[in-house]
């Protein structure tokens, strides 16, 4: 969230992209009119100097369950990943090895060499109008990438707005702002109005990035016919705003296999927070936007835009590099509006927490202090000690504490990322383990770096065959993403991974008591119902892993009986 972002790319456009105050309200803003013209839709576009354009909830929203679905929209432009390029179908985002026969199974474009995929010839077709226009320069693609020392995503992104640019014209009888069939008043599709009014950074780009930008941009305008071309400067807004407005899409079977992104103009105006009460999910090239938990009349509608399931100054780091903003929600300022947010704040406090180190033998813990005011990366910041309350800063315990543990962390990743064959496992197992006590000795058994300790050691013990095990960091994965965020999607998968670990530790047990047995069952079928609960919510019924997850239930329900 699009927990799904795209983060390799965005990390290499972050990098030139600096802060930048928000912008007045567009002149004529499309999307603020069209939403107003809809009484199907449960949300209005506000605007406000401190948050710009954002989704607040209407009356109509008010008592309205979670699941329920606020948007369906169709992306203005979207691209697979260079990973996924060869893969999945560049119309309709299918997996290409699940290309059906009867679809005519998969094909390429021979003259691009091969750089553009279809799983069927009406998908091929389909596409056509935005290929034809950009199918030679395609070709260059990756060489344009290599010597201008850029994604080569963002080449293919950039093209693919200039197709989007040249069948506007093209289509002069088709009005500036498309709009669906009223069959399903909440869809959306956005035109190139709406999309022009997506906002970006691009006067914040530093000189180095606007030499790299603009070269760019003039060796994509030397391969353009002359009435293909836009103006160099538009090539500046259109990477800004890829940087700072594109949802990544996940392959239907997953919820973190990332296999492109895509631009969304109506669904980036719901704004970040780290405590959100929507969410939403890729069907193919569409959004679906859906409420997470009970809103209030006004209350702004906000999603993630990154990793939640971490330590404040690393989520606070993560969207300033990444979308250019210090994050200033709820959960940030830990200022919570009602009990429900109460709660799941004070949990929050030990995602970050460290053990004292000031006062020789304390049991307290260390908590930043100035969380209304603070600003990302202040080494002088404050942190006191809940028992004794010595001070420390920000500064100290990064350098003694978060930053040499972090970087364990990095070096295990590194090396877990290369698998777990030809007995990795055992050697990734003992590394995560020492690194998981250090972390404990030091940080607050819920501290993030601790829940990102037990993922891969799950995986590990997993190939190992040692179920118990698998099963106490199971049980504590959950446990930490329970008190924290207990609506939030990936949780749903730790409980499939509990309930699993179960399953295997009953399975592999021959000499396991009954009661015990009867008991592990029981549990694994409860994790099972909690997962389906997540994924209604969150994905809707018919979203594959609602469907697998509602059958290993019921599979899991029928040997308990």
């Amino acid at each position: 969230m699009a927990f799904s972002l795209i983060h390799p790319l965005r990390e290499s456009l972050a990098r030139v992209f600096q802060p930048r105050a928000k912008g007045g309200p567009p002149g004529d803003d499309v999307l603020t009119a069209r939403v107003a013209r809809s009484p199907a839709f449960l949300f209005r576009i506000h605007h406000s100097a401190a948050l710009g354009r954002h989704a607040v909830a209407t009356a109509a929203l008010v008592g309205k369950p979670p699941g329920t679905v606020l948007l369906r929209e169709t992306g203005y432009s979207w691209i697979p990943t260079e990973s996924e390029r060869d893969s999945v179908c560049h119309t309709c985002t299918l997996d290409l090895a699940a290309a059906k026969p009867s679809r005519s199974g998969r094909m390429s474009c021979q003259a691009c060499d091969g750089q553009t995929h279809y799983c069927s010839a009406k998908c091929r077709d389909d596409h056509a109008p935005l290929h034809q226009s950009i199918c030679s320069l395609l070709r260059d693609a990756p060489a344009l990438a290599l010597s201008h020392d850029c994604p080569p995503e963002l080449v293919r992104a950039l093209l693919a707005l200039v197709a989007k640019r040249a069948t506007g014209f093209r289509s002069s009888a088709e009005s500036p702002e498309r709009e669906t069939l009223p069959a399903d008043p909440l869809a959306f599709e956005g035109g190139p109005a709406a999309f022009a009014q997506m906002l970006g950074h691009a006067g914040a780009l530093d000189t180095a990035a606007q030499r790299s930008l603009r070269a760019l941009a003039a060796s994509l305008c030397s391969r353009l016919p002359e009435e293909l071309r836009p103006p160099l400067d538009l090539f500046l807004t259109w990477a800004a705003q890829i940087n700072s407005n594109s949802h990544g899409l996940n392959r239907a079977n997953s919820v973190n296999e990332c296999l492109g992104f895509g631009l969304f103009p109506l669904g980036s105006l719901f704004n970040h927070s780290c405590l959100p009460n929507c969410t939403y999910v890729n069907e193919g090239a569409h959004l679906v936007f859906r409420l997470l938990r009970p809103a209030r009349e006004g209350e702004e509608l906000c999603v993630n835009y990154t990793q939640l399931y971490a330590a404040r100054d690393e989520r606070r780091t993560e969207l300033l590099a990444s979308k250019s903003f210090e994050c200033r929600c709820r959960r940030c300022t830990r200022t919570p509006a009602g009990e429900e947010e109460m709660r799941l704040i004070a949990a929050d406090r030990f995602v970050s927490a460290v053990r004292c180190d000031q006062t020789e033998g304390c049991p307290g813990l260390l908590h930043e202090c100035e969380v209304l005011a603070d600003r990302v990366g202040d080494r002088a910041a404050r942190w006191e000690c809940s028992a004794c309350h010595a001070r420390s800063t920000y500064g100290h315990i990064l350098d003694a504490h978060l930053a040499p543990l972090r970087e364990r962390l990095r070096q295990a990743m590194l090396l877990y990322s290369q698998g777990l064959a030809g007995g990795a496992a055992a050697a990734l197992r003992d590394t995560f383990a020492s690194l998981l006590q250090t972390a404990l000795d030091r940080l607050h058994p819920a501290h993030a770096l601790v829940f990102n300790c037990y993922l891969p050691l799950i995986n590990c013990c997993s190939a190992l065959k040692d179920y118990p095990a698998k099963e106490t960091y199971a049980r504590a994965l959950v446990g930490i993403a329970s008190a924290t965020l207990p609506d939030y999607p990936p949780l749903a998968n730790y409980l499939e991974a509990f309930a699993q670990s179960l399953n295997e530790r009953s399975q592999t047990t021959p000499a396991l008591p009954r009661d015990a047995r009867k008991h592990s069952a029981a549990e694994a079928a409860e994790a099972l119902q909690r997962a389906l609960r997540i994924y209604q919510v969150c994905y809707g019924p018919t979203h594959p892993h609602t469907i697998q997850t509602r059958d290993k239930l019921r599979r899991a329900q029928a040997d308990n009986r």
